[in-house]
């Protein structure tokens, strides 16, 4: 028994409700259960009950057995003295509140079906992709999208707190934010890492210092990512020679270089590829974070992605090895993935900050826009009959996956309570 189920048992009032009496015999009516509080305290606040011809308004406390009462030392403290009721699974000893009362008790052992608590130690053992994999066919197909949608705000509410971070670091200058983010989503997973370092060497005001000139605004990329050591090439050289004479000037500490990943990737994810890609950016586009609130549209979005890189770059992937010629664009899915997790939660943040629901909305609605993502997750869901249709729905399934099943919140999640109190 886990005291999280005894607490949905009680919300839901899923137990036998004739006939309730304290351990000493007296008659209990519950007039109100509660408001189950999920920060330190008894577990539901605000409850009234009638025990024997008193009526009480106070707190509800639960435990799977009573002595837990006494391991957690409440009858040490007074914010325990308020607790109406001790309601338990188990009980095992008579316990007390700091002023001395004897607390009248609710035993909830024989209450509640057998068949809800084996459902639910099915699904904590259950050792399939989630819990709920076989039974999850029985949930309610509303429920399912309604949850999905909760999901889906969850989801944008996490990607703020780096946003929040990055925001209280730099006196609220947003357009700084949002080169940490667009830097922090341009090397993907492997080079994720090398890239919020790169964004730490190389200030953002130097950036946009030098972003009329493409060749400088590579220099500098290229220089503090500590990719100018080897100079193959007339180009490379002079992006070096560029690079040196900024360094000195502003004093700058390259990386070493090491950092970067070129091992099983794709050429076209290349980090020296993205850094000039990084470069055309800001070339294009200095102040990024105004278009993207000035005109929040996904059209918008592509049209600042869409970059434009110079012949050199155009023919090599790597400096001083000739590739095919082929126009480098950001491709589709690395735009949509700066999109979905820079560009959308920054515009999310913003409207949170200044407390303007729109902008929030708008950000909602920009997921739905988009196509559905492409991933291991997305294609298990889909296995289990859970199919989405946009980033919306995504989004919000791999915020189930990853906040709920793998942490077997089963009673948390409203796909597993449906299951459980069918």
């Amino acid at each position: 028994m886990k005291e999280e189920l005894l607490h949905l048992v009680w919300k839901l009032k899923r137990f036998n409700l004739h006939n309730l009496l304290t351990t000493s015999g007296d008659v209990i009516n519950i007039v109100n259960f509660g408001v189950h509080n999920h920060d330190a305290g008894p577990d539901f606040l605000n409850a009234t009950v009638k025990i024997g011809n008193q009526t009480w308004v106070g707190h509800v406390e639960m435990h799977t057995s009573a002595s837990e009462w006494i391991s957690h030392k409440h009858q040490f403290d007074p914010a325990y003295n308020s607790v109406i009721l001790h309601v338990v699974y188990e009980n095992n000893a008579i316990v007390k509140t700091q002023s001395g009362q004897t607390m009248p008790t609710l035993i909830l052992k024989d209450r509640i079906e057998e068949s809800l608590i084996t459902d639910y130690q099915r699904l904590l053992l259950n050792p399939d992709w989630v819990p709920c994999a076989n039974l999850i066919h029985k949930a309610n197909a509303f429920k399912v999208n309604m949850f999905l949608e909760r999901l889906l705000i969850e989801r944008l509410e996490s990607k703020c707190h780096p946003i929040l971070n990055y925001l209280k670091a730099s006196k609220n200058d947003w357009e700084y934010v949002c080169y940490k983010m667009i830097l922090k989503y341009f090397g993907l997973k492997v080079n994720g890492d090398a890239f919020e370092a790169l964004s730490e060497k190389l200030p953002h005001s130097l950036l946009i210092k030098y972003h009329t000139q493409k060749v400088q605004s590579e220099a500098i990329l290229m220089g503090q990512a500590g990719l100018l050591h080897k100079t193959p090439d007339k180009y490379t050289l002079k992006l070096k020679k560029e690079y040196e004479f900024m360094q000195k000037k502003h004093n700058l500490q390259p990386m070493t270089g090491v950092e970067w990943r070129f091992a099983r990737m794709r050429p076209s994810n290349f980090p020296t590829l993205r850094i000039v890609q990084v470069a055309a950016l800001y070339h294009k586009t200095p102040k990024i974070f105004n278009q993207l609130i000035s005109q929040p549209s996904i059209k918008k979005f592509k049209e600042i992605l869409a970059v434009t890189l110079s012949e050199y770059w155009n023919k090599h992937y790597i400096p001083g090895r000739p590739s095919k010629p082929k126009v480098k664009n950001l491709g589709a899915q690395a735009t949509r993935l700066i999109i979905i997790n820079a560009f959308i939660p920054l515009i999310f943040t913003y409207g949170m900050t200044k407390g303007d629901q729109k902008y929030k909305d708008i950000a909602v609605n920009l997921y739905r826009q988009l196509p559905k993502e492409k991933n291991v997750i997305i294609d298990n869901w889909k296995n289990l009959g859970i199919n989405a249709v946009s980033a919306a729905e995504t989004q919000a399934l791999i915020q189930l996956k990853m906040q709920y099943c793998n942490l077997h919140k089963c009673l948390n999640c409203h796909i597993g309570q449906d299951i459980l109190f069918k």
